[in-house]
Parts: structure tokens; C-alpha cells; sequence
């Protein structure tokens, strides 16, 4: 993995910093030593990323005009993969950035350079993969628009194998962009959920709140989440809970406790037609991802 990318002057002025390893850097002693280890950068020319690996890690480094990027790895990461994730870092600092550090209007403050962190975190994590799965017609893809904030269509049409859409992270109070995957619920489909659900971060199992769906919905956990993603947070949504007969999300969550997952699935109550639910299944994604990517 990408252990932390380090973008400075020449000098060693440390402009931005993201770490993404769990042990703590020295960045003071780290700029110091990229400082004294700049020398040998003007050997390479303003296209060229070139590596050096030591016992525990590799750097790899970059250098636009005055500036130098520098990303270490460990050392089995792939060289194309650091490379390309590097090139494009390299290119949109260039452009955000680069007339104003050629122009030599820039005072030497460093907050300026601290919008550019999402772009960083984009480029070395990629974005929050949310599935959205359950049953069909429990409010799916009403879910998908609520959270997107598009106008929600009251007539049912079922989803035809999966939907995709991206969100601007900032729209709920995050620094990550996030897409979001709608899974046909009919039984067809269900086939394709495995390989569906690879990479994802986060799923929301939607419910309609009757007891038959929520009872069903157990086998969606034991058959497809339990056996082949247990490490993924899923989230109940008890939604439609404005019909006659809902269960309460509470009831729900008892229910769905007896598919003996751990941690137990929390559910949350929804009316996903109901615009004004928008501000609170924000609140739910952003709360879950805060708590994955603390």
C-alpha cells in the first residue's frame, strides 16, 4: 500500500503532506533528508518518476520545475500502478497549481495547497463504493435518487442488473467522492451480486419493513454477505415506513439479529420518497464512512 505522498520545494519545504500508513512520520526529518537527496534529482528530467527502495520501503519521485513529489510504498506495490497514480497527481497539481508558481506570486502559504488533499485522496484510495441491495420493489433506486437528490419517480420500474452513479463527497460532509451501485433485486440477478459487491465499502440493505421482507432479507446475509464479504459494514434501511403495518427499525434490527451477524446490522428508519430524508441518510453514509476511513 501507499504508506504517505509528500509534495515540496527543492528546498525541503514541506507543501503538502498525506499519510496513509499506520506508523507515524518525521516529516521535519523526512523534508530534510528529501532536501539533501534533491541533489540527485536533476539527473532526472520533468516527465521522469524515478524509484529507490531501502530494507522496509520504496520512494518513488517526481519533479515539476522547483517542485518535488515524492510517494513511498511498500516494496511489493506495483511499479505501473504507483507510476500512473503519480502521473495523474503530478497533472492536476500542474494544472491548479502551476501558473501560479512560475508566475512567483506565490507568498509561501502553505494553506493554499490544502484543497488539493481530495484530489490526493481520490487519486491513492479511490472513491467510496456504496451497494444498495434487497429485495425487489423495497425502494432501491428511490434510495439512490433521495441520496443523489434527483426527483424521485413514485412508478415502480424495476432495475435491469445495476445502476451506477457518482456523488461529490462534499454533498454529505466528506473528503472522498462516492459511487454508488443499485443491484437489481429480482432472483435473476442475484447470481451477479458476488462479483458485484467486490470492493465495496459500504452496503445498504434495503428493506420495505413488512415481515416477510425483513425474515427474506436474512438470506441475502447468511447466503451472499456472511459467506463471502463478513468484513463489509452493511446498514439496514427499514424503509417505507410510512405504510400501515411497517415494522419498526428497532424490530427490524431484532429480527435481522438472529442472522447472527457481527457486529449486528444497525437499522435506520426511512421514508425514501420523502425528500426531506435526504439530510438524514447523509447523515447515516457519513457517519459510516467517518467510521471506516478514521
Amino acid at each position: 500500500m501507499i504508506q504517505y505522498i509528500n509534495i515540496l520545494t527543492r528546498t525541503g519545504k514541506s507543501l503538502l503532506f498525506k499519510n496513509y500508513g499506520s506508523s507515524d512520520v518525521d516529516r521535519d526529518l523526512l523534508a530534510g533528508f528529501l532536501s539533501a537527496f534533491s541533489g540527485f534529482m536533476k539527473e532526472i528530467s520533468q516527465s521522469d518518476i524515478k524509484s529507490t527502495a531501502t530494507d522496509e520501503f520504496k520512494y518513488y519521485y517526481t519533479i515539476i520545475d522547483e517542485i518535488i513529489i515524492v510517494v513511498c510504498t511498500d516494496l511489493a506495490d506495483d511499479d505501473a500502478v504507483v507510476n500512473s497514480k503519480i502521473t495523474t497527481i503530478r497533472a492536476r497539481f500542474i494544472e491548479k497549481y502551476g501558473a501560479l508558481l512560475a508566475s512567483g506570486d506565490w507568498t509561501g502559504n502553505r494553506a493554499i495547497f490544502t484543497s488539493f488533499e481530495r484530489e490526493i485522496d481520490d487519486t491513492i484510495l479511490g472513491s467510496i463504493k456504496v451497494s444498495i441491495i434487497g429485495d425487489p420493489g423495497v425502494g432501491k433506486t428511490t434510495l439512490l435518487r433521495l441520496i443523489c437528490g434527483v426527483d424521485i419517480n413514485l412508478e415502480y420500474q424495476p432495475t435491469i442488473n445495476v445502476d451506477i452513479a457518482n456523488i461529490d463527497g462534499a454533498e454529505i460532509g466528506v473528503n472522498r467522492s462516492i459511487v454508488l451501485w443499485d443491484f437489481a433485486g429480482q432472483e435473476n440477478f442475484r447470481t451477479l451480486w458476488k462479483s458485484l459487491l467486490d470492493s465495496t465499502d459500504i452496503a445498504l440493505l434495503v428493506l420495505n419493513s413488512s415481515f416477510e421482507n425483513v425474515n427474506r432479507s436474512k438470506d441475502i446475509i447468511h447466503d451472499i454477505l456472511d459467506k463471502h464479504y463478513k468484513d463489509t459494514l452493511v446498514i439496514g434501511i427499514a424503509n417505507k415506513q410510512d405504510m400501515p403495518n411497517r415494522l419498526t427499525p428497532k424490530f427490524c434490527e431484532t429480527i435481522l439479529s438472529k442472522a447472527e451477524r457481527y457486529p449486528p446490522i444497525k437499522v435506520h428508519g426511512m421514508i425514501a420518497i420523502n425528500p426531506v430524508y435526504r439530510e438524514k441518510i447523509h447523515a447515516i453514509l457519513r457517519e459510516a464512512i467517518n467510521k471506516i476511513f478514521k
